[in-house]
């Protein structure tokens, strides 16, 4: 089974670093490289007893790309919608991916999570913001908070990896729905 999730935030939020953490990659220290338009990163994901193929889709969060988001949306399982706890004017933009890449696939709750993500460095990472979550129209979806240490990634890839998994079971759930009906004729 295959499931595509599509990464999702305002720029410089952390998209880049969460998908780096998630697949193991070394997290870069330095100049800031913005993503431009897409950056597709794979990985296998144990769940129950099956072998799932996740690709995660950073999608660059500057509105340049606007344009591509249509193309980008195509086919999606699940969104995971990032969010600096210490910007929440952050917000409305999330609001505008999820009608986007979350509303035209029809995706329910379980396809959806929100993370409040802090990346930082050492002491700076041991003391996240408080996060209360979402306060405007997607404060029902699922959310965590996972703060990401670049330095001492293990933590913060343990918390996402688990967050991430409950999003990982609700698509795959949904597309095994999918595929029984198609069979079924429905």
């Amino acid at each position: 089974m295959e499931l595509k999730i599509c990464v999702l935030g305002s720029s410089r939020v952390g998209k880049t670093a969460l998908c780096r953490a998630l697949t193991e990659q070394p997290l870069a220290d330095g100049d800031y490289q913005p993503t431009c338009a897409v950056r597709i990163q794979e990985w296998t994901r144990q769940l129950g007893q099956e072998h799932v193929k996740v690709q995660l889709w950073d999608v660059a969060g500057g509105s340049q790309f606007q344009n591509y988001w249509e193309l980008m949306s195509k086919g999606v399982d699940g969104v995971l919608l990032l969010v600096d706890p210490s910007q929440p004017e952050q917000e409305r933009q999330l609001e505008q991916l999820y009608l986007h890449f979350a509303q035209p696939n029809s995706l329910t709750m379980k396809q959806c999570l929100v993370l409040g993500l802090s990346v930082a460095r050492g002491a700076e990472a041991a003391a996240p913001p408080i996060w209360a979550g979402l306060r405007g129209k997607l404060k029902k979806l699922p959310s965590g908070y996972v703060a990401l240490d670049i330095s001492a990634p293990d933590a913060g890839r343990k918390a996402a990896g688990d967050l991430l998994d409950k999003l990982l079971w609700g698509c795959l759930a949904q597309k095994k729905d999918m595929i029984e009906r198609s069979v079924m004729g429905e």
